[in-house]
């Protein structure tokens, strides 16, 4: 799986706002590049529920393997 790291981004007084939309949006199309079925979704909490199912379906598949 390709890692990913996020810039650090410092918010400043009267641009906070702005940049923090803008980061926002980046960090959502992040999302929506690594988990897998979630391109196409534009809806936020849509998004936010399908990396957390993705999430939980990793940690199953991780436990499984720890018990071989």
């Amino acid at each position: 799986m390709k890692m990913v790291k996020c810039k650090k981004v410092k918010h400043h007084g009267r641009r906070g706002r702005k940049e923090q939309q803008t980061c926002m949006r980046r960090n959502l199309a992040i999302l929506r590049r690594i988990v897998p079925g979630c391109e196409e979704v534009n809806d936020e909490e849509a998004l936010f529920l399908k990396s957390i199912q993705h999430l939980i379906l990793l940690k199953s598949q991780r436990e499984k393997q720890r018990k071989r």
